[in-house]
């Protein structure tokens, strides 16, 4: 008697044999999963600013206050005024370098006066002279190129020569020693509650995409826009434009701290400002355009387009997000086709179209360059985890063509 052939395939689910963790264990994890996230500290990056600028101040206040010490006061300015106003890392460090470099120039050449009144002025018209000469220095120098430094060397040394204690040497040095240990506490406190240009420049960039994206799904469905979506619309893309001029202030400091080169950085700029420029010219233009005449199949193409457009954009957005792991590839195998429907076409609709399809090819220019470049603007955490998904694919993939087990 002969048995039939039976085949089968066991893949086990790992996940269903995990045993669930303490609730304690799992709210920690949370916490660090959405501490780790770079989307959430964006999101909640002025919150974070705050709690670190309060517990900085804490810090540098107990600091001046429990072992007491003369002039301590300059602690904690020095903490407000490096981390007040600044909420990214590469700021933050080059106001504490500026400040400290002003603070030892300001030390040094304050010394030097006091020294050359003590030993050869006297008080006499020749201190109050080279006080004038000096201070014109600093304030030319301050209007120039990182006039931080020496405007704060000026103000220090007004603050030295202005005391007339008998110990003026011991309080100027402790005062600057002081504004030395508040830019370190400065510095500590952006090192460990971090907030980068990178995730600023990042996600307003990330944001404009998903609005355009959104704004084309209207200008392409086919439909007659109101004027009240119109205005609308308009109001969001001053949204849109806004976050453009301030994600351009981000462009020095995310070079540095990302070592990408300016000259990329500006590239990738400019393909968001002319994908930005597009949408608002086709928003504008949807409004006025009088029904084509065109056939079934050239409509079908124009959705097509659009389709493609708007998933290309969503695409971007998951890979500026740090969700996306594979390279997107872009087809713009429709243009000459596009060129075709737009011969036959009214003026109105010629530039419309062409409008679109140079959209599509700006996100490409901007999508091959954000993927050159993907290694320098992700953190850690999300190169990791990237390649984690793309090795578990790979797995899965290899257990998909291992061949089947037989039993007989």
């Amino acid at each position: 008697m002969r048995f039939p052939k039976f085949t089968f395939k066991f893949k086990p689910n790992l996940k269903a044999f995990k045993l669930p963790l303490p609730v304690a264990d799992q709210e920690r994890a949370h916490f660090a999963e959405r501490w780790l996230n770079s989307y959430e500290r964006y999101r909640h990056r002025r919150t974070i600013h705050a709690v670190r600028l309060g517990l900085a101040v804490l810090f540098a206040t107990l600091l001046a206050r429990l072992p007491q010490l003369d002039h301590g006061e300059w602690i904690g300015m020095t903490v407000f005024i490096v981390l007040g106003m600044l909420q990214f890392q590469g700021a933050i460090y080059a106001k504490a370098v500026e400040r400290m470099l002003g603070t030892v120039i300001g030390l040094v050449v304050g010394l030097a006066v006091l020294w050359l009144n003590q030993s050869y002025f006297h008080n006499g018209f020749w201190f109050y002279l080279l006080v004038g000469v000096l201070s014109a220095v600093a304030g030319w120098a301050a209007v120039g190129k990182n006039g931080y430094i020496p405007m704060l060397a000026g103000l220090t040394m007004c603050m030295l020569i202005g005391d007339n204690r008998i110990d003026w040497l011991d309080s100027g040095l402790i005062r600057a020693f002081n504004v030395l240990l508040g830019a370190l506490i400065a510095i500590a406190a952006a090192k460990l509650m971090p907030l980068r240009s990178t995730l600023m420049w990042r996600f307003m960039l990330a944001d404009n995409l998903h609005e355009c994206g959104r704004l084309m799904a209207e200008i392409g469905n086919g439909k007659l826009m109101s004027a009240e979506r119109y205005e609308h619309n308009r109001a969001r893309m001053k949204q849109i434009n806004s976050r453009l001029v301030k994600s351009r202030s981000h462009l020095d400091a995310v070079a540095g701290e990302s070592h990408i080169s300016k000259a990329t950085m500006e590239a990738m700029q400019l393909a968001h400002r002319k994908i930005v420029n597009s949408t608002e010219l086709l928003l504008t233009a949807s409004s006025k355009l009088p029904k084509p005449k065109i056939s079934e199949a050239e409509m079908r193409l124009l959705d097509r387009h659009f389709s493609q457009l708007q998933r290309e954009l969503r695409l971007t957005v998951r890979l500026l997000k740090g969700h996306y792991a594979r390279r997107i590839r872009i087809d713009t195998k429709l243009n000459p086709e596009l060129g075709k429907v737009a011969a036959h076409l009214p003026f109105e609709w010629q530039g419309f179209i062409w409008v679109g399809a140079n959209a599509r090819s700006e996100v490409a220019a901007l999508v091959i360059l954000l993927q050159r470049t993907r290694r320098k603007w992700l953190d850690s955490h999300e190169r990791l985890r990237l390649r984690e998904h793309l090795l578990g694919n790979k797995a899965d993939a290899r257990e998909e063509e291992r061949p089947t087990e037989s039993i007989i």
